[in-house]
């Protein structure tokens, strides 16, 4: 050693290693892992998709066993269920689970269509359908987005300019959705057509 400026080794070993502190803004990772076991927990009807159809008993039995599961449970199954199991989640009050539902990798382009167009669901799930880049370039789905009034109007605003012209027509004369998006239409359709 020189005089007497420590070396980095020697500062190393005497600090004492701390976790950082974790911010405010910083982001909350995912708490929802799943794993091969939780597969072969939940009921194979929950998961595999065995028909097209469910009769309404079919039905209130799948919501009936996804009702007795704990929250923890249900965003798991949000991951890996099966289309009619999905079509139930999307709808759970819990945030995280409907959301969940998005991230399951059975979801098709259809399904998220039809999501897209209810006017029932959360504008958290329509607000992520949004912001996911996969649908985004999705003309049908993007369209939905627009003329659906539980998308945020600044969603909206940004999409409709992506419109086609006889889609920018419909919705200048929808009235279920906002009158500036429908001015917006109109001015677009006016540029248009010179």
């Amino acid at each position: 050693m020189k005089g007497n400026t420590p070396t980095i080794d020697e500062t190393v070993a005497e600090e004492r290693w701390e976790p950082l502190p974790v911010r405010s803004d910083d982001p909350i990772p995912d708490p929802v892992e799943v794993r091969e076991e939780d597969a072969n927990s939940v009921s194979l009807e929950l998961i595999n998709d065995f028909q097209e159809d469910y009769s309404d008993e079919q039905r209130q039995n799948l919501c009936r066993k996804i009702l007795d599961m704990g929250i923890p449970e249900r965003q798991r199954l949000a991951i890996l269920a099966n289309r009619e199991a999905r079509n139930l989640l999307i709808r759970d009050p819990n945030k995280m689970i409907s959301l969940n539902v998005l991230k399951n990798a059975k979801i098709n382009e259809s399904e998220v269509l039809q999501y897209a167009q209810r006017r029932d669901l959360a504008q958290d799930i329509i607000l992520a359908i949004a912001q996911d880049q996969k649908w985004r370039k999705n003309y049908p789905i993007k369209s939905a987005l627009v003329s659906n009034p539980r998308t945020p109007l600044s969603v909206s605003i940004a999409f409709v300019s992506h419109l086609h012209e006889r889609d920018l027509k419909l919705l200048s004369r929808d009235k279920n959705v906002s009158s500036v998006l429908r001015r917006r239409a109109e001015e677009i359709l006016d540029k248009k057509r010179g």
